[in-house]
């Protein structure tokens, strides 16, 4: 004979919900064992998520209103730039960005010499940067031209 839930019936009186019916596989020891380890290392983690998380949108919010104090005093306009500017632009964006070390040698030039270089030139000078090198510089450029 089969069960009247297993037929699609609903349960009836003949057969009671003892409260089992919301009960899922209980946790064996080891399981309970192994979540009470590691809780401190996703604990830590998820800490210097967070942190991480809050800093990158504090210093996106500084920068963005242009309050960040460790911005170096630069022309504004980058077409008036000059090597020793260059150089410290691109020490900010890398320090500020986390980037790896950006040889400046690679770009001892002027900022008028900065705007004829194309965003391939820039990748070829510095390959993991070089995108972002670029689009910061074409965003100072273009709040010089059209502020």
């Amino acid at each position: 004979m089969l069960c009247p839930v297993e037929c699609g019936a609903l349960p009836s009186v003949a057969w009671p919900d003892r409260g089992l019916s919301s009960l899922s596989i209980l946790p064996t020891p080891t399981k309970i064992w192994e979540k009470q380890r590691y809780s401190s290392i996703y604990k830590i983690i998820e800490d210097y998520s967070k942190q991480r998380h809050a800093q990158k949108i504090n210093n996106s919010l500084l920068t963005s209103r242009g309050l960040d104090c460790n911005e170096p005093n630069l022309p504004s306009d980058p077409r008036q730039w000059s090597r020793e500017d260059v150089a410290r632009w691109i020490q900010y964006v890398s320090t500020t960005h986390q980037l790896p070390t950006v040889h400046l040698e690679r770009f001892a030039m002027n900022g008028k010499a900065l705007c004829l270089m194309s965003m391939d030139m820039f990748v070829s000078r510095v390959p993991l940067g070089g995108k972002l090198l670029y689009k910061d510089f074409q965003l100072k450029l273009s709040r010089a031209l059209y502020s």
